[in-house]
């Protein structure tokens, strides 16, 4: 069947807008905190891949899709996974608080393998489960919004994994993901340093990576890890804090070496720089 021509029109009606939402960081995955009120009502239909993580007090929530009404009763932690262009009612008795994560479904067939066609990709809808590793993505990418430090490389690599999981786990019809233990060839490797290094202080993309070495995002992050032994959004800030290193030699001004070297503020640099070299950029002028 022709997506095209399938495809319901995108819809989203919820009481309130979300407290937080990551849409300018990534066109991979948008994160969003809700907080909707008592007896709310939310009707959407969306082409993403959705998973909301329950946050706040238990609820009784009645969703009516594809003509079955169910009730869920719902409790911190729990999560639902809903498939793209699902057209679905939602409401709630009491105040709710959740966590949604919009995953595009391109994701999936990058993470598999390019040639893989998107309607071969299928994932089971989950009312009501419990995921460890879901729940601590979502909380891990929580944080960083929170903190208004969330940046692309970070997002788009936690979508990769998030993919990753949601496919062996929930698709129908399991794929099968390749797996290689020798990392990147060396001109791979150096090709992607680099790359890093000449855009370090630009808001890089795992996806321009990955496309400058003609691999899929989700293979190349993997790879990198083998050679580096860091993940590409580590290796960055790593990069970040030594090219910063250089430029305190030479200026007082520690709010300009942070944004000459790619951090969105002095705050975000100062807490990287801490933790990868044991003081702050102002203990390492004094040295």
């Amino acid at each position: 069947m022709n997506q095209d021509t399938n495809k319901k029109s995108p819809l989203q009606i919820v009481p309130r807008s979300p407290i937080l939402s990551s849409l300018e960081v990534s066109d991979l995955l948008r994160v969003e905190q809700h907080r909707q009120p008592v007896k709310g009502v939310s009707e959407c239909c969306l082409p993403n891949y959705l998973l909301s993580i329950h946050l706040g007090q238990p609820i009784l929530l009645e969703r009516i899709a594809e003509g079955r009404r169910s009730n869920i009763h719902l409790t911190q932690g729990d999560i639902m996974i809903t498939p793209p262009d699902l057209h679905r009612k939602l409401s709630w008795n009491t105040d709710a608080e959740f966590l949604l994560l919009r995953l595009e479904p391109s994701i999936f067939v990058s993470t598999v393998n390019e040639t893989v066609e998107l309607e071969h990709i299928e994932i089971t809808p989950q009312l009501k489960i419990r995921d460890p590793l879901l729940q601590q993505i979502g909380l891990a990418l929580k944080a960083e919004l929170t903190a208004n430090r969330l940046d692309r490389l970070y997002a788009e690599s936690m979508a990769n994994a998030l993919a990753v999981h949601v496919l062996r786990r929930y698709s129908i019809a399991k794929p099968i993901i390749r797996f290689y233990s020798n990392g990147l060839p060396n001109h791979k490797l150096q090709q992607a340093i680099d790359y890093i290094q000449a855009h370090l202080a630009e808001d890089i993309s795992l996806k321009a990576i990955a496309t400058e070495l003609g691999m899929s995002q989700y293979y190349f992050a993997r790879l990198f890890k083998q050679s580096t032994g860091y993940s590409p959004y580590q290796y960055l800030i790593k990069c970040r804090i030594e090219r910063a290193q250089e430029l305190l030699t030479q200026t007082q001004q520690i709010a300009n070496v942070a944004l000459q070297v790619g951090f969105a503020s002095q705050s975000q640099f100062g807490r990287h720089f801490k933790r990868l070299t044991g003081v702050t950029p102002k203990q390492f002028l004094m040295r």
